[in-house]
């Protein structure tokens, strides 16, 4: 039997065929405004309440993004108080990065990541655009087959990207590499603007997923499914 987890969010849960199997390896992508953190905070939630122990690599200060998840009606302030969740901020008050440094970072967020393998159970990286911007195509490559490594031994491993965060000559190869790829956008309909999901590829679901869905960023319910019929109402 395939294991899973649920978001929480039935309207969500039943366009992914009911749950998201694990452990999994899945790329969001979408651009700036396209709603990739607060679908990434959906899954982290669903992780959460199936008593998984997360580690959250952010390009926020651990204030910041349990403040901007709370904005959105994610509070991961007690799980963050149980060390259930562990953040990692890549931003450090007072360092700046000149290219050199930074070619090394993924190499170091890899070899990081390898090491909680005993203390966390999945690990989110929202986003990854710090890590790639001055890699080049074998260490983002290699971090990809590091990530399927720590999938075989059952861990979960979810990232967000922009849409140019990987070189376009290798983007297939990794995109071919992992279970499940997001792409999410923003689009208008019937005048109503709404963001969008499209599941490109979703491996090992039980129950055949919906190839897409429309839905909004709200302040009280979090990641709100929009019906076609209601978006164009």
């Amino acid at each position: 039997m395939v294991q899973g987890f649920q978001t929480g969010n039935e309207e969500v849960d039943r366009q992914f065929g009911d749950s998201i199997p694990i452990p999994t390896l899945m790329l969001i992508e979408g651009g700036h405004g396209s709603g990739k953190s607060a679908m990434v905070a959906l899954f982290m939630k669903g992780l959460l309440d199936s008593d998984k122990k997360v580690l959250c690599i952010t390009e926020n200060t651990v204030k910041e993004y349990i403040e901007n998840m709370k904005a959105i009606t994610y509070n991961f302030s007690n799980a963050f108080l149980q060390n259930k969740l562990t953040i990692m901020p890549l931003h450090v008050y007072g360092i700046k990065w000149n290219r050199e440094q930074s070619a090394y970072l993924l190499p170091v967020i890899s070899k990081y990541m390898s090491n909680s393998f005993k203390e966390a159970n999945a690990i989110i990286i929202d986003s990854l655009s710090l890590l790639t911007v001055f890699s080049d195509a074998t260490k983002i490559l290699d971090f990809f087959t590091q990530c399927k490594y720590l999938v075989a031994n059952g861990m979960t491993v979810i990232i967000t990207i922009h849409p140019n965060d990987i070189p376009p000559d290798i983007a297939q190869r990794v995109t071919g590499s992992v279970d499940v790829f997001l792409q999410l956008g923003a689009t208008n309909i019937g005048g109503r603007d709404v963001k969008t999901c499209k599941i490109q590829k979703l491996i090992g679901a039980e129950v055949k997923p919906e190839s897409g869905f429309a839905f909004e960023v709200d302040q009280v319910f979090g990641i709100k499914v929009v019906p076609i019929a209601m978006a164009n109402a």
